[in-house]
């Protein structure tokens, strides 16, 4: 594929060409990290390592070619173990360590296994917290914390140390995504915001205000819903101390995850599974494409949406994400019968997202460079701001005059002047200035 589509990506497109595209090559990448993993491992683990039997379990994800095994590399478990492999690895590491890191893979390698039918043995590891996963299945088998594993895989059976286990499952909000707060390899990664571990009637509850959320999503943008349904794996609750709307979170070495607080609103929910998937959708789309040409990363902005500053591609993921939940708000208010309170709720939204996401695209295109297809990408999301926005005129329009006040007050606060940028002078580039009257430049003065 030589060229993207930019309207395809700015909303949900479906399962499109295109979008299998972008996918392979992640998946593609993500094979090759692999490969050289296993070359590293079978030249520079341990004796005491090498003697359990984890190269098999490589050897044999590797090898057998499939959509089994194409779905599991796409794993946001499998994203996050290549990273702490990256991270982990480049110095010498504790034997325990090795255990660890090359044991739990071995999930990947068996629920394949099973999936296939096919006979594998290996040996495995459990988490820290005695589980072991398997990845891209809503089971896993508990055990003791960092427990040594042997495991056989036949005929879709699983024994473990010479007995039949009894797989405990995951709740799923929908067919494939699983409500998850106890698989170590994804919630390691999830840092921002607390992370809450739920009761069985508390998960759910969780899961089925998800499930609502999803069904809504599927008949408002049947495309969205068919990208979000198949990139994303595992949704992981967390605290909402201090009793915001919403508390959410993504990774961008976790892409197929979306971290969450709980709410009984599914409106509400939709639009934080909205807001947090385009970042991954986004995160998968730049691996392909990165939009942005490379050398911009030092400079910082104004954030519409916050008091800190954000970078250009914080901007880009911001103004895509926001512009999503805005056009979804719109479409759930033109469709649905809803109480006269929740109707103004919902326009107050849309409108204060439509003068964040316009602050935001200004400062992208002015000051950004992008590559051709990013060049298209955001003139393509400045006309979806125009079109939302003509559809937002029949809101009450001292109801959307009070949002761009709202909007201009926080500018006023947080920027610097009318720039784009944040007003902190330490975040102002420190390139010194020529001023703009020098002395050569001084007007004469009139004689005396």
């Amino acid at each position: 594929m030589k060229t993207l589509d930019e309207f395809r990506w700015i909303y949900g497109g479906g399962l499109s060409p295109e979008w299998e595209w972008v996918v392979r090559r992640r998946r593609e990448i993500a094979l090759a990290d692999l490969a050289r993993v296993e070359k590293e491992y079978l030249a520079s683990a341990p004796p005491g390592v090498r003697k359990r039997r984890y190269a098999a379990g490589l050897r044999y994800f590797l090898r057998t070619k499939g959509p089994e095994r194409d779905r599991l590399a796409v794993h946001p478990c499998f994203d996050y173990w290549l990273d702490l492999h990256a991270k982990h690895f480049k110095n010498p590491a504790a034997d325990s360590d090795w255990h660890l890191q090359f044991g739990l893979f071995q999930g990947f390698a068996a629920s394949l296994a099973l999936a296939r039918g096919d006979r594998l043995e290996l040996d495995a590891t459990a988490d820290p917290d005695g589980r072991f996963f398997l990845y891209g299945s809503p089971k896993f088998v508990a055990s003791k914390p960092t427990a040594e594993l042997t495991m056989k895989a036949e005929g879709g059976r699983l024994v473990a140390c010479g007995k039949p286990v009894k797989l405990e499952p995951l709740v799923e909000a929908v067919p494939g995504i699983t409500a998850d707060d106890r698989g170590w390899l994804l919630v390691h990664g999830v840092t921002m915001h607390g992370l809450v571990s739920l009761e069985a009637a508390e998960r759910e509850r969780f899961a089925a205000v998800l499930k609502q959320a999803f069904s809504d999503l599927a008949e408002r943008d049947p495309g969205l819903h068919a990208e979000m349904t198949d990139m994303v794996f595992a949704l992981v609750p967390l605290k909402n101390p201090v009793e915001h709307g919403s508390v959410s979170s993504s990774y961008v070495n976790l892409r197929g995850a979306i971290a969450l607080s709980h709410a009984e609103d599914p409106i509400l929910q939709a639009e934080t599974l909205i807001h947090e998937f385009c970042h991954q959708k986004m995160n998968q789309l730049l691996v392909v494409d990165p939009v942005l040409l490379p050398g911009q990363s030092g400079q910082v902005f104004y954030s519409p949406w916050r008091a800190d500053a954000r970078r250009l591609r914080g901007l880009l993921l911001g103004a895509h994400a926001f512009l999503n939940v805005a056009r979804y708000l719109a479409t759930s208010l033109e469709r649905e019968s809803l109480p006269d309170l929740q109707k103004i709720e919902l326009m107050v939204n849309v409108s204060l997202r439509l003068n964040q996401v316009e602050a935001a695209m200004k400062a992208l295109t002015g000051y950004g460079s992008f590559t051709e297809f990013g060049r298209r990408f955001v003139m393509g999301m400045w006309r979806e701001v125009e079109l939302l926005r003509h559809a937002t005129l029949w809101y009450p329009p001292a109801l959307r005059a009070e949002q761009a006040k709202v909007s201009a007050a926080h500018r006023k606060k947080y920027a610097l002047g009318e720039t784009g940028f944040h007003k902190s002078a330490a975040h102002v580039d420190k390139i010194r200035r020529t001023p703009f009257l020098g002395p050569q430049d001084e007007e004469p003065k009139e004689a005396a």
